[in-house]
């Protein structure tokens, strides 16, 4: 588990990191092991770069694809318009935004 992305998610705080060689700038919403097996991280990208889709969004990012991972001072408010706590893409979750204003708090797994 990656202690950055949960305390990131925990702190409502962005998160920097260099995804298919380029820069992403995502307010983290959800943590954990997908569907797939793999640790992912479900956010709304808000910056940086992409060759397929470059506008704001929903994203899924598998975190052993994220390099040089850093959370930033600078604070997101909440949870996204379309955010599902509950999102059926994960089998276990280690911390996501859970409270009703969308802050971070963690989950059983993590406790």
């Amino acid at each position: 588990m990656n202690v950055t992305i949960c305390d990131a998610i925990r702190a409502s705080r962005l998160l920097r990191f260099v995804y298919e060689g380029y820069e992403r700038i995502v307010e983290p919403h959800a943590y954990g092991v997908n569907t797939a097996g793999h640790e992912a991280v479900s956010g709304w990208l808000v910056g940086g770069w992409s060759s397929s889709a470059t506008e704001p969004g929903w994203r899924m990012f598998l975190v052993d694809e994220m390099r040089d991972v850093a959370a930033l001072a600078e604070p997101f408010t909440g949870a996204r318009s379309g955010y599902n706590p509950e999102r059926p893409q994960f089998e276990q979750i280690y911390c996501r935004l859970t409270g009703p204003d969308g802050s971070g708090e963690s989950t059983e797994e993590e406790r």
